[in-house]
Formats: structure tokens, sequence, C-alpha cells
């Protein structure tokens, strides 16, 4: 059964795939007025499948975020142990944040109203959130972390890592701290190296927990 057709419908991915150009070239999201001119409609016209502004950008995220959820879905596939789901994770990140720059500068600077205003882009948040969760304590469970390591505050400080370092990666200049890179490159190995060090190997947790609480076990790469 083929879907409906929605009347509007290619106009409107028309007008997230122009913005998102248009934004890219110039730094700035357009008004609608531009974007109509560049598309050749009427603006009234454009104006029935994009309202406003605010409903542009809840537009573009909504595609962009769509696809970022995707593309996880597939690489994690592809792994088996929590560690390096979690790396395929990263990587994926940093990899749909240089396809969709203007997107993850939308989505990283969209007041928090705005964004609680639009349920599928809260969706699709909670969904990776989620996924993320599950992945550490898996890894818990397996041995790659204490039993007592407080699962909620290493996601913030993973993501907001990975912020950091995607941030770096988009403006250019991640490259002179890793001389003989691209940024591209240098912001994969960052998150890579980083996803490693939160992980001990089970055998050296077991280890850990047979020495006694006092003892410091040493933080090894998986």
């Amino acid at each position: 059964m083929n879907a409906p057709f929605h009347p509007g419908q290619h106009l409107l991915s028309d007008a997230i795939s122009t913005a998102s150009r248009l934004a890219a070239k110039t730094g700035e999201l357009p008004d609608l007025k531009t974007l109509a001119k560049e598309l050749g409609v009427e603006e009234d016209l454009l104006k029935q499948v994009i309202f406003d502004r605010e409903h542009l950008v809840a537009a573009m995220a909504d595609v962009a975020l769509q696809r970022l959820l995707h593309t996880i879905t597939q690489e994690m596939a592809r792994r088996s142990s929590p560690v390096d789901q979690l790396e395929a994770i990263a990587v994926a990140y940093v990899d749909w944040a240089r396809l969709y720059p203007q997107e993850f500068r939308l989505v990283g600077e969209m007041p928090a109203h705005v964004f609680e205003n639009h349920p599928r882009l809260l969706q699709y948040e909670q969904s990776v959130h989620a996924l993320v969760m599950k992945i550490l304590q898996r890894a818990q469970e397996e041995g790659y972390l204490d039993p007592d390591e407080d699962l909620v505050m290493l996601r913030a400080m993973s993501h907001t890592y990975m912020y950091g370092v995607i941030t770096k990666m988009l403006l250019g200049d991640l490259n002179r701290w890793t001389p003989g890179s691209t940024d591209q490159d240098a912001a994969r190995t960052a998150v890579q190296v980083f996803n490693r060090k939160m992980f001990r190997s089970p055998a050296s947790c077991s280890d850990a927990r047979g020495a006694g609480a006092g003892s410091q076990p040493h933080l090894e790469l998986v």
C-alpha cells in the first residue's frame, strides 16, 4: 500500500534542505522571504508549510535528528560489546555533525522551552539518552564500570565532552592540537579515546573488588 500524499510535503522537504544550504553558506538561518525567493515560490505559499522561524528551526532539527538516530542504530547494530557500541555512537555523532553542522548548532543552541514545545524532538533526544543508559547499565553489569558508578552523571559528562569536541571540529581548529590530522579525524580519535578511558577491562574490575575497598585499580583501555 502506497503512503498517502500530503500536499506541500515536497515543498517542506525542499524548504528544509534549502534553508540548511543557505545557513551553511551565510552562517545565518534565512528569513522566510529569502527562502521563498530561493525556492521560486510566493512567500504566502511557503507559509502554508513553514509558519515562522521557530517552525523552520524545529523542522530542520526534526529531519537531522531522525538521521542521527538512524545512523546510531545502524552503527551500533554492528558492534557486540557495550564499549564498542558506545564508541560507535560517539563516532556516528561526530560524522553526523560534520554532515549537518547547521542543524548541530541549531539543536545545541535551541532554548529549552522551544525544544520542549516539540514532542518529536524530545522523543528523539530521549531515545538516544535511553539507549546510552541501557548500554552503560550493561557495561556496569559486565564489569567494565564500578558497581557504584553514577551512570546519569557519566552520560552527561560524555555528552558534554562530545559537544565540545564537535564544536572545536566545526570551528576548524581542533587539528592544531593534533598535527597531521584533519579536524574530523582528530574529533573521531578524541571521542574514541575518551570512551575507552571511561572503562576498565572486566578482569581488572574483578581484581579490584577482590583486593578490597581501599585499593585503587589502574585504569586500562579495553
